[in-house]
């Protein structure tokens, strides 16, 4: 009950950040304006919209998590609201919990907001809804729980700016999942011991981008039902772990 307390605080003030609302309506306002291209053939402008779209979601949702997820306990401690949280019967690892739910709630209301302008945009212009759409915004969220884990672990040590660009960088290492996996088998030692921590040890932010055999059937994934299945869990225990890393490095901290 604490935590989902905090979460849901947590939720309200993120919810009135200007800056966040400012990314969410800017990215509905060009997925709405993605029918516009109108020079283009029928097929080409449905590929225009489902990639413009998922971009777009993709990369708004990168900044809302990053934002919201470097400053949720950074800003309780300047604030010093957090003396008066923990000075309650409330847990460390409550707090930290209902932080990342509350920052997770965050980015759920907006990427399902930017989710439902998409996909009724592709409805209205093809008069179906593909479920490939759905599953592509899906990950994207399951993405952004991973990255949010990440902010909200280095929000236990490091200052805000700190945490975004080292956040930030992870997730474009981690977005080149699949050249490290190759470099893996690399004949120099020093390239292919650099490049096999880089790509067990950092999330692989990778495996969640199927933007491009979502939009292009001929680009086919085997299994796909088993793929997406993996990636999610995938997700959720990189998260586990990383929230676990959080409340031990936070439960030592001295605020």
């Amino acid at each position: 009950m604490v935590t989902m307390a905090i979460a849901k605080q947590t939720l309200e003030d993120m919810l009135r950040r200007k800056i966040l609302l400012i990314l969410l309506i800017v990215a509905v306002g060009m997925i709405a304006l993605g029918p516009s291209v109108g020079f283009l053939s029928p097929r080409e402008s449905s590929v225009v919209l489902k990639s413009l779209g998922l971009a777009v979601i993709l990369i708004a949702g990168l900044l809302i998590t990053i934002l919201a997820g470097i400053q949720v306990i950074p800003t309780e401690i300047e604030r010093r609201t957090i003396y008066t949280v923990l000075s309650k019967p409330v847990q460390r690892f409550e707090f930290v919990l209902g932080k990342f739910l509350g920052g997770l709630a965050t980015v759920f209301v907006m990427i399902a907001a930017m989710g439902i302008v998409f996909l009724g945009v592709i409805y209205w212009q093809q008069h179906n809804l593909p479920r490939e759409m759905v599953t592509g915004v899906a990950m994207t969220f399951f993405q952004m729980m991973l990255l949010g884990a990440m902010a909200i672990f280095f929000s236990t040590f490091a200052t805000p700016v700190v945490n975004f660009f080292l956040t930030f960088a992870i997730f474009m290492v981690g977005n080149m999942s699949s050249v490290t996996e190759s470099l893996t088998s690399n004949k120099n030692p020093a390239t292919k011991l650099l490049a096999t921590v880089l790509h067990y040890i950092l999330p692989n932010f990778g495996n969640f981008n199927i933007q491009n055999k979502l939009i292009h059937p001929e680009q086919t994934l085997s299994n796909p039902s088993v793929f997406i299945f993996q990636n999610i869990v995938y997700a959720i225990i990189y998260s586990a772990i990383l929230l676990l890393l959080a409340i031990l490095v936070f439960d030592r901290r001295e605020v």
